[in-house]
């Protein structure tokens, strides 16, 4: 069914959603295929661009599409639409299951305004009020990675007076501020050192090989939450299963 039911409480980016990944896998969309633009879109489907973007900013975060700057926004190949799915436990969580002694140190807390990047990720206007954290993680007294969170304000006002040192980001996020972190995509890139503060924080030289991970965590209505960076130092292991 190519059209939006407005009469439904499905949200209209969520039926736009579900329209352009059908042509992506059904194959009318190729590998390559520059897909129609936002203004396109917004004519056909009689939409506004708000819900335009966050149909095709979710495709873009799932890895169907990707934009190139002049071209415009182009279907992905299937290679690049591998994602890891693994739990959205939090890292407090995941030590203390496995008994690891482990403990966070703040850097940085405070609610600033979203850059343009940021607000594109969340589908909100440049300079909305974004409470952003910088931790260091630390698993036997030694440092682990270096974490960044951006989420949106008025999802978690106040929370900056709430959270602090060894506090489970997530566990406040779900106890405190009803919030519902259903799935996520999470990507893996081998980095060096970026710059002399991750050196110095993650006591490493500056030929170390590191791992860099990002994460977009949403609601069940794929609602936006949180945005979150890591560089890891050391090794680790993810389990899979397989759904055969």
């Amino acid at each position: 069914m190519d059209r939006l039911d407005k009469s439904i409480p499905t949200p209209l980016y969520y039926q736009l959603l579900i329209i352009l990944k059908e042509k992506i896998e059904g194959g009318v969309w190729k590998p390559g295929d520059i897909i129609p633009t936002e203004q396109d879109l917004m004519e056909q489907y009689d939409i506004s661009r708000s819900t335009t973007r966050q149909a095709i900013l979710a495709l873009v975060n799932d890895g169907y599409l990707h934009r190139e700057k002049s071209k415009g926004t182009i279907v992905s190949s299937p290679t690049g639409r591998m994602r890891f799915v693994g739990s959205l436990m939090s890292f407090s969580e995941e030590m203390d299951s496995k008994k690891i002694p482990h403990y966070s140190q703040i850097l940085t807390q405070q609610v600033l305004p979203a850059t343009d990047s940021i607000a594109e990720k969340f589908s909100v206007k440049p300079g909305s009020s974004m409470y952003y954290l910088k931790r260091v993680r630390f698993i036997n007294d030694r440092p682990f990675l270096l974490d960044e969170h951006f989420i949106p304000y008025y999802l978690c006002n106040g929370i900056e007076q709430k959270y602090k040192d060894n506090t489970s980001l997530y566990n406040l996020l779900k106890v405190e501020y009803q919030f519902n972190l259903h799935h996520g995509q999470i990507e893996f890139e081998p980095i060096v050192p970026t710059s002399k503060e991750v050196i110095d924080l993650l006591k490493v030289n500056p030929a170390t090989s590191l791992l860099f991970v990002s994460r977009m965590v949403y609601s069940d209505q794929d609602v936006p939450l949180d945005y979150f960076t890591a560089i890891i130092h050391g090794k680790f292991s993810i389990d899979v299963m397989s759904t055969m």
